[in-house]
């Protein structure tokens, strides 16, 4: 089966340096745009296109912008896995902008591949001292009880519990 691994959290928690982490990246390292990167966990292929987030490639919640920097992504997997199962795991960013948060850059795309087929699953990388935390909140436990706590520098304990979670699918 082929899944959609949304690791999602705001601005500044971590999300890039816990899945650099996860792939053994150096977290001063920079990566080529679109750039594959590739593990195998409990004999599954669990890989990322690109660490960058859908949400932040595009102006505040243009859904279409989102869903095509999505397609893209896996347009590479499926030309380099071949049919074969992966797990593509992706940053998705939850932003507030005049006091609204990007709920529909969010849900509308889990819906989208829900309906193309994929298993999504959310993960919710949540920092206990970000702005709107309410908001982002009341938004994760729409989609996900699923949560890894995340505090400044304990990017290999995040990347330990991600690791967990991606071991239990």
């Amino acid at each position: 089966m082929k899944t959609i691994v949304l690791l999602c959290g705001s601005n500044n928690v971590g999300k890039t340096k816990t899945l650099k982490k996860f792939f053994g990246v150096s977290l001063d390292g920079r990566l080529k745009p679109m750039q594959l990167l590739e593990r195998i966990l409990n004999g599954k292929t669990i890989c990322a296109v690109s660490l960058c987030s859908p949400q932040e490639l595009s102006h505040f919640c243009l859904v279409d912008e989102v869903k095509e920097s999505i397609e893209k992504r896996i347009q590479k997997c499926e030309e380099h896995y071949q049919n074969q199962d992966y797990t593509l795991i992706m940053p998705f960013t939850l932003s507030v902008k005049n006091g609204k948060i990007n709920e529909r850059c969010i849900l509308e795309p889990i819906e989208w591949l829900k309906t193309k087929g994929f298993r999504v699953v959310s993960i919710y990388l949540r920092r206990e001292n970000i702005r709107n935390l309410p908001l982002k909140d009341a938004l994760m436990k729409k989609i996900t009880s699923l949560t890894i706590e995340s505090k400044k520098d304990e990017y290999d304990k995040q990347s330990k519990e991600l690791e967990d979670i991606l071991r239990r699918l």
